[in-house]
């Protein structure tokens, strides 16, 4: 699915066992993205800065980029809220 680079943190396992089989595919799709290039997604600013941010369809992954390891941390995944 992804190389080496990508990391999901221990909570986000809990995000994943609940999204339904759809959300889990768009979800897939949004880590493959985010494994061939990191920076696809947004900067987030305060309180927040340092991480970033991929939305794709109703799906959000935040995430940090941790160049020093050369690793992508997936932090959460969760429904995006609309306005």
């Amino acid at each position: 699915m992804w190389n080496d680079r990508l990391r999901l943190a221990e909570r986000v396992q809990e995000d994943w066992i609940t999204l339904s089989p759809e959300d889990k595919a768009t979800t897939r799709l949004a880590l493959e993205r985010i494994d061939e290039d990191p920076i696809a997604g947004v900067p987030l600013y305060t309180p927040f800065q340092g991480l970033w941010s991929y939305q794709i369809g109703t799906m959000r992954v935040m995430y940090r980029i941790a160049p020093e390891a050369k690793i992508v941390v997936v932090l959460k995944i969760e429904k995006a809220r609309t306005a």
